[in-house]
């Protein structure tokens, strides 16, 4: 039986990884409100945007008709950005920077739970109840992106086995 040896993690993967996330965290929530505002404004109605420590906001001057697209279309628009972050990724030359990679797919994650739950579970998350399910489900899929796509060959295992 083979011995376990630790998983090596690149630090550059980490580190960009890190500074991605959080400079992308005003323009993605920007987009998500803007999908809101968007769904208002369809509606004929003004809208107040804003973002503070809290996050990104919207309130609608009337009641769109569509309720269900009003709540979803925040998710659908933040989609559209984390798709836009993996097409970046996916056109870079060599596909080189995987961070840009775990950044796009974990602000996905993030956006398609937000889509299902303000589109069509409006009062549960109008209600806050959901939080702390959000954002435990952020940071798991950011950081266990990080992780697996940080993980280094492990060519010494392989030189190892082929002895």
């Amino acid at each position: 039986m083979a011995a376990l040896t630790p998983i090596r993690l690149n630090r550059g993967v980490i580190q960009w990884s890190v500074m991605l996330y959080i400079a992308l965290v005003v323009p993605v929530s920007l987009l998500h409100e803007t999908g809101h505002a968007f769904v208002c404004s369809a509606s004929g109605f003004g809208y107040s945007l804003w973002i503070d420590g809290m996050g990104g906001h919207t309130v609608c001057a009337g009641a769109p008709g569509d309720s269900v697209a009003y709540g979803a279309m925040g998710g659908v628009f933040g989609l559209l950005g984390s798709a836009a972050i993996i097409g970046f990724w996916a056109v870079a030359k060599r596909r080189k920077h995987p961070a840009v990679l775990v950044v796009g797919l974990a602000y996905a994650v993030d956006q398609a739970a937000k889509l299902i739950l303000e589109g069509f579970f409006t009062p549960l998350y109008a209600s806050g109840a959901t939080d702390l399910f959000l954002t435990a489900l952020q940071l798991a899929s950011w950081i266990g992106l990080t992780i697996y796509f940080a993980r280094t060959p492990r060519a010494q295992a392989v030189a190892s086995r082929t002895k």
